[in-house]
Parts: structure tokens; sequence; C-alpha cells
């Protein structure tokens, strides 16, 4: 893809997420009343902090769903040894209780806010953190694009390549 269609597929992106804004409220209402979301932590999807930003650096990672919550406790668990304090976002309320048990009042839990401009900017407005480390397959344009803004570095610890994405990759640098 050509950087020309990349920044038109962003701009589109942005825009149709400005359009649903508005809609996605009753979305997230539907998905609280079918226990898919906490009902009582509905804000935080849209940036809204749940808890006060701690003093000293604060490091974000996200986990999106059960298995890279399970998978980062150990990354978490050494960075706590340091004293830096951790957001940890995920984005099911399995993955969310999961997180409880394994890491407790150590962390700060959040739900990993929409990727909309308003919901992100909120979110790392409040928190400010100085290193983002996502743990998720996914890639959320808008939250990449805000983070970069602020210039807050950024780590994948879980990316994946398909094997014929590998093999094309591997090829093009033999030659």
């Amino acid at each position: 893809m050509s950087e020309r269609w990349a920044r038109a597929a962003l701009t589109a992106y942005r825009y149709a997420g400005a359009a649903a804004y508005p809609l996605i409220g009753p979305y997230v209402a539907w998905r609280a009343s079918r226990g898919k979301e906490d009902r009582a932590r509905r804000r935080e999807r849209y940036g809204v902090a749940g808890r006060p930003r701690p003093e000293g650096p604060v490091i974000w990672i996200h986990a999106a769903s059960v298995g890279e919550t399970i998978a980062v406790v150990p990354l978490v668990e050494s960075i706590l040894d340091y004293g830096v304090n951790v957001v940890l976002t995920t984005g099911t309320v399995t993955s969310a209780k999961v997180a409880d048990e394994r890491l407790g009042s150590r962390i700060i839990h959040q739900y990993v806010p929409l990727d909309l401009k308003p919901a992100v900017s909120r979110f790392l407005d409040h928190w400010r953190p100085e290193l983002a480390i996502i743990a998720e397959s996914e890639i959320w344009p808008m939250t990449i694009l805000e983070l970069g803004a602020r210039n807050v570095p950024q780590v994948l610890v879980n990316g994946r390549l398909s094997d014929r994405f590998f093999h094309e990759v591997k090829e093009r640098s033999d030659s």
C-alpha cells in the first residue's frame, strides 16, 4: 500500500469513527445488558478514568482478552518490581476478572478505550503513560496515532505474522 493510500485509509477511519461516535453509546449499553460490558464501568470505554493517576512513572499495558492477560502477568510483575505504576487495560469482562485474580490491587485496571479519538485522547490525557506495551494481535490505528502524536514509545509484545506473509517477506529479503 502506498503512503498516499495509507493516509487516505487512516483519514477515512478517523471520519468514520467521528460519524459513529453518537451511535456507540446505545451499542455499549446493549452490550452491557448482555453481560459483555461491566455496567458500572462503561464510562471507561470512553476514556473516563476510574481512578486518579498515581505519582511517578506509569506504563500502560494493554492485553485484549484472557489469553493475552495471562501472558503479560510475568511482564507486569517484573515492571512492578521496579516500583513503576502499571495501568493494565483489557477489553472483556472475563479478562478483567483474570487481571484482578492474578494482580489485584498491585495494578490499576481500566477497560481499554474505544479506538475513537475523543476516547483515546481522554484516556491518554489522564494517564499520561511514559510507555505503551500492547499484547494484542489487532492493531488500533487511532490509539497508535495518538500515542505517536504524544511521543509515547510503543512496544508490541504479542505480534504475529501469518506463514504466507512471513514467506513473502523472507523472499523479498533474500532477493
